[in-house]
């Protein structure tokens, strides 16, 4: 397994691409800039789907262009589909660079649900409270969770925007935390990777939740 984490924009957001060296299979996670950057990682490799872990536009900004180059499917839980062409802001695509209108989900993404990346085996958890939808995905074999806004090192997502929900975001921090073992690599929808052992000691905003 090969893992590229790619911060695009300027929000830097991270884009995951996850590859089978063996098969030679992609997928990409939360494209929300940089098209051509992301394309450029990709050179060598048979990218199979494009996952977003939620429906902000920062998180799916560039969809449409790897979509339309590439010609695979889209994932994307159903309660998020609302959010991927509201701007939030008035203006705000055009800040950072997303390609509207981002295109309608082909795969919905559901909990429990199993995605492919050659013989890499990705499970999906849903997650809401920063939004409806929000999904982590998660490689147990290789111990390793695709988090998007769910939890930042040292932080966790917000709940202010459309759709957002502090009980829920709590009630998903708190499965998280019970499901996942300590070692697990976390890659966040922002900022620096961390580990599910280190914001369970570390991470003011955990304390009380369990």
């Amino acid at each position: 397994m090969m893992l590229k984490v790619l911060p695009v924009g300027m929000l830097s957001v991270n884009c995951s691409i996850l590859v089978d060296e063996e098969e030679g299979k992609a997928v990409v996670f939360d494209p929300g800039a940089d098209a051509q950057k992301i394309e450029k990682e990709l050179e060598g490799f048979e990218l199979t789907a494009i996952v977003c872990t939620h429906g902000h536009i920062d998180h799916v900004g560039q969809v449409r262009t790897l979509k339309e180059k590439f010609r695979v499917p889209f994932y994307l839980h159903k309660a998020d589909v609302f959010l991927i062409n509201d701007p939030i802001w008035p203006g705000f695509e055009k800040h950072i660079g997303a390609n509207l209108p981002c295109p309608e989900p082909d795969e919905f993404l559901e909990d429990g649900k199993e995605i492919k990346v050659g013989k890499i085996t990705l499970r999906v958890l849903h997650t809401p409270g920063h939004t409806p939808g929000l999904c982590c995905l998660y490689a147990q074999e290789h111990s390793l969770l695709i988090a998007g806004d769910l939890l930042f090192r040292g932080g966790v997502g917000r709940w202010d925007l459309p759709g957002g929900s502090l009980e829920d975001l709590k009630k998903s921090l708190r499965r998280v935390f019970s499901e996942l073992p300590d070692d697990t690599l976390v890659v966040c929808g922002h900022y620096e990777e961390t580990t599910i052992g280190h914001e369970r000691v570390f991470n003011p905003y955990l304390r009380g939740l369990f």
